[in-house]
């Protein structure tokens, strides 16, 4: 009976041993975590953005040709916590309404609209009036800063391949019809966007009327153009 006891008590001593050492291998595991954020970047428009024409005069719009506006523009700042790389690019709220235009937002093909930049064609609505569109604007850039000093534009299409950059001579926020812009500030070095603490730009509007035959000028009709500029980081 002796035996017996001792074989069960050691036999218990080893089941005990086995259950000890299979806890130990047990495991938890410690995450280490967080998350790197860019330096917050703040856009700032003159005059609440509003690029105004103000009273036109329905005797000043032509009735068999485009009327063309005088340029206009407002300023851009960016003022961001660090030294930081960000594109803006444009979404336009009037889609379609371009007059003139060989396509609703339109490109190099076809008739060109009545207004261009340095050559480039590309150009969004005024809205409408009456199903009529009233008429267009194209939407460019200049006189770029990077913390006060002197800066290029750089810009790059959807249907390019990613982190190809160019130089634009036109800095047109606007591309061809159903194709994003990116535009950003660059420097004499290279083609690619710089990091900076504080940014500045003129943003222009150049516009124009449909024929006055095609607009009913016996009443009041509010031009409406809408342009939303995005930031994004890089």
């Amino acid at each position: 009976m002796f035996k017996h006891m001792q074989k069960t008590v050691c036999a218990l001593a080893v089941l005990a041993a086995t259950a000890t050492s299979a806890m130990a291998a047990e495991s938890v595991d410690v995450k280490v975590i967080g998350t790197i954020t860019p330096a917050a970047c703040t856009p700032t428009l003159s005059g609440g953005g509003t690029i105004d024409y103000g009273a036109i005069k329905a005797n000043t719009v032509q009735t068999d040709d485009y009327t063309v506006l005088e340029d206009k523009s407002v300023s851009m700042s960016i003022a961001c916590e660090a030294p930081t790389k960000v594109s803006i690019s444009a979404v336009n709220g009037r889609p379609g309404t371009a007059a003139g235009a060989s396509t609703p937002d339109t490109s190099d093909m076809g008739a060109p609209p009545p207004v261009r930049i340095y050559g480039s064609n590309w150009v969004v609505g005024l809205g409408t009036d009456s199903d009529k569109n009233i008429g267009g604007y194209a939407l460019y850039l200049t006189s770029l800063t990077t913390d006060g000093a002197a800066a290029h534009c750089v810009y790059r299409n959807t249907d390019w391949a990613a982190g190809t950059w160019g130089d634009s001579s036109s800095c047109s926020i606007y591309a061809n019809a159903n194709i994003g812009r990116s535009l950003s500030w660059g420097n004499a070095e290279s083609n690619a966007p710089v990091s900076f603490t504080n940014a500045t730009a003129e943003v222009h509007a150049k516009a124009y009327l449909n024929k006055g035959s095609e607009l009913d000028l016996s009443h009041d009709i509010q031009l409406d153009g809408l342009s939303t500029i995005e930031l994004t980081y890089l």
